[in-house]
């Protein structure tokens, strides 16, 4: 248990990096779409995601860290009804004319900034959320405080999408700046959070996962 300068630490860590990342993706607004397109990782990992996560129409979807919306557009054009939130207003700048451009208006229920610990949702709102290419900028006790936000807000018996970097991968290994979580560990978080894990996949630089929040008994 962590004492009270420990916790403030932690929370000073947390900040500094929620800070980083807002600037790093605020600067990279207008050409994060390029560089996402030149990755030759990207089309596997999207490959990856399309496979464990098959939209039904009117799903309600929460999207954290939805950035330009990449993710969260294929959801719409399937049938969801979706909701993003993101920590950078600029990339969300840029999600909202794509919105209008590709005519989803309808399907695109709410975007808003905000920040993956504070949810600012009602209980047990989402069939689906989604939460992908965050969790690697933080350590695990932050991830288990964002699995924990996640699972108050999705419906019982509903499916939860996140990602994490493949600590085996040799590229991931040389980026001190990404957090390689043991992957027992995290299954571990996960699991105590009230998680089932329904599949797990290897696919580009990352980790996907398939959780389902399991119903109290």
């Amino acid at each position: 248990m962590l004492d009270g300068l420990s916790i403030r630490k932690f929370e000073k860590e947390i900040e500094d990096i929620k800070r980083y990342r807002r600037r790093f993706y605020d600067n990279r607004s207008q050409v994060y779409d390029e560089i996402w397109l030149r990755d030759n990782m990207s089309k596997p990992e999207m490959d990856g995601f399309k496979h464990l996560v098959k939209i039904k129409k009117g799903e309600i979807v929460l999207d954290i860290a939805t950035g330009t919306g990449i993710y969260l557009l294929e959801m719409a054009k399937d049938g969801a009804l979706c909701y993003g939130i993101d920590i950078s207003p600029k990339m969300l700048s840029q999600l909202k004319l794509k919105i209008k451009q590709r005519g989803l208006e309808d399907r695109i229920k709410e975007i808003r900034v905000g920040e993956a610990d504070v949810l600012p949702y009602r209980d047990s709102f989402f069939d689906l959320v989604t939460c992908i290419g965050m969790l690697e900028y933080y350590p695990l006790e932050y991830a288990e405080i964002v699995l924990t936000e996640i699972r108050r807000v999705l419906k019982p018996n509903r499916r939860c999408f996140i990602d994490v970097v493949d600590p085996y991968n040799k590229e991931n290994q040389s980026r001190d700046y990404l957090y390689k979580y043991n992957l027992g560990s995290l299954e571990d978080v996960v699991r105590k959070i009230g998680f089932t894990i329904l599949e797990k996949n290897t696919a580009g630089r990352m980790i996907q996962y398939l959780l389902l929040n399991a119903e109290e008994i």
